[in-house]
């Protein structure tokens, strides 16, 4: 993967950013990753986020010497940021006692390993325990009881489904003690976007989630199991939420093999250029049905095959989206209008788009120049990411669709969430552009959202592109594609790839 320094940005930006005060276990995934990519690796957000736990504590207690706290951790960055908290607690003069609820070879992340590797040479200060079954947990119940508090590391915003053991008795034992308990994150077994309850939750006195708050936290069952909420910064830059990058493609990415994945292509000719489509969109797509004028030489994959008018007009009812472009496009685009058919249009033309836009959920994608030639925006509105962001936002909000802009700083809103994409090369030409569609079409297909899909396709496009630039290669179908593959292999994606 091309990682580049993040560049300086221009005064008055924070006046744009996203002004939300809570952000869901999605857009904190996406934010995560994107730090990264900006330069701010996980690990130092793990660290400043143990950090704030245990300095939470150290308040709470006046003087934390002698003090003997039990940290309940899960083997996810929840029970990192519990492993972290742990070792400065520890510093403090704290006696800790870690519940490791899994084995050390479970651990998940490289950051979560790194600190339990870290905290298990701290024989004098740190005592471990591993326990896979409530009989275990059971046989500490004696220790657990003698502690001055508990720190809640088991699941934060990881939970899935109904908690299970040993998980469930460590929620239980946690809420039977009547210790001050801290949850990291979210109090384990919350939903973190819904405020839902998976059978049992830990009901806390303190909650330190970090960033922004999220969603469930503010529901009246999150209020009431978080106690006392504290939103504490670990060092996420606001552009973390703003940047398109890899945080999105593996967002985006999440949805395939979930539902949906049958895309519609509907074009006039098939190209050197939009054969991309259907190369992209066979490795990515459960199937795709092209329509065009010519029947193409050769398809790339069996899940590929071509359809006259009439065969793609009665198989509406399975596309999840459509890609529409040229006359035979707009031909298929009001047939699919008049079958009042729900269904995803997804364009390059601005007359299709303001076509469909009062029948269809339409999503819109065009280059500076074409944003120029229809008079909406000089292509220098492109040029800098506040500009940009002002006008691709105010773009999406006077068509009433979402829509992206390929530029020197490309924009995507769907008139509420806007987000731009200022690094690596920019997209400049027709191959790169269908790389771009070919992606976000493809997860559109699979029912990702449009900002999360275009915002995929312009990290994923100017990444390529930019790694093609590095080593002297063209931005041929065959390099961009063979380029593409490579861009997932290196984020361990390639699984999504129909092979």
């Amino acid at each position: 993967m091309v990682y580049l320094k993040k560049e300086t940005l221009k005064d008055g930006l924070n006046d744009v950013m996203l002004d939300m005060e809570t952000i869901t276990s999605e857009e904190m995934m996406v934010a995560d990753e994107n730090s990264e990519y900006l330069g701010i690796p996980r690990i130092l957000l793990m660290e400043n986020a143990g950090r704030a736990v245990a300095d939470h504590l150290k308040e709470h207690f006046k003087d934390p010497r002698d003090k003997f706290v039990v940290v309940f951790c899960g083997t996810g960055n929840n029970g990192g940021d519990g492993m972290v908290a742990a070792r400065h607690l520890a510093a403090y003069g704290c006696q800790v006692l870690i519940i490791l609820l899994g084995s050390p070879d479970k651990i998940k992340t490289e950051e979560a390993s790194r600190n339990f590797v870290a905290l298990s040479s701290m024989k004098a200060t740190v005592n471990i325990v591993m326990t896979k079954d409530a009989a275990t947990l059971g046989s500490l119940a004696d220790r657990i009881k003698d502690s001055d508090a508990i720190i809640d590391g088991i699941f934060g915003t990881g939970i899935k489904g109904e908690i299970r053991e040993p998980w469930l008795t460590a929620i239980k034992q946690i809420n039977t003690l009547g210790k001050y308990v801290v949850a990291i994150d979210v109090p384990s077994g919350l939903d973190p976007d819904t405020g839902a309850v998976a059978g049992a939750a830990v009901k806390a006195d303190a909650t330190i989630t970090f960033h922004k708050a999220k969603p469930g936290l503010l529901t009246e069952q999150g209020k009431a199991l978080s106690g006392n909420l504290i939103v504490s910064s670990i060092g996420i830059p606001p552009e973390a939420e703003l940047i398109a990058g890899p945080g999105d493609m593996r967002a985006a990415a999440a949805y395939v093999d979930k539902d949906g994945g049958k895309l519609g292509i509907a074009l006039d000719i098939l190209s050197d250029e939009n054969m991309i489509l259907l190369h992209v969109c066979s490795l990515l797509c459960k199937e795709v049905m092209v329509l065009s004028r010519a029947v193409p030489c050769e398809l790339p994959k069996p899940n590929v095959r071509h359809a006259n008018m009439r065969e793609f007009v009665n198989s509406l009812g399975m596309f999840s989206t459509i890609f529409f472009e040229g006359q035979t496009g707009k031909e298929a685009l009001a047939k699919t209008i008049d079958a009042d058919i729900d269904i995803r249009a997804f364009t390059c033309s601005y007359e299709l788009a303001t076509f469909a836009r009062r029948r269809l959920k339409t999503i819109l994608a065009l280059s500076s120049e074409d944003v120029a030639s229809f008079g909406m925006y000089v292509p220098d509105a492109f040029k800098n990411i506040k500009s940009a962001i002002e006008a691709t936002k105010d773009l999406s909000r006077r068509l009433s669709i979402p829509v992206g802009i390929m530029a020197e700083v490309d924009g995507i809103s769907d008139g509420t969430l806007t987000k731009a994409n200022w690094l690596l090369e920019p997209i400049r030409e027709p191959t790169q552009e269908y790389l771009y569609f070919a992606v976000a079409s493809a997860f559109l297909s699979w029912g990702a959202s449009a900002v999360r899909s275009l915002s995929a396709a312009s990290f994923a496009t100017r990444n390529v592109s930019t790694t093609l630039l590095r080593v002297g290669e063209a931005a041929t179908p065959k390099n961009l594609i063979a380029g593409f593959r490579t861009l997932l292999d290196e984020m361990k994606l390639s699984g999504i790839l129909r092979t």
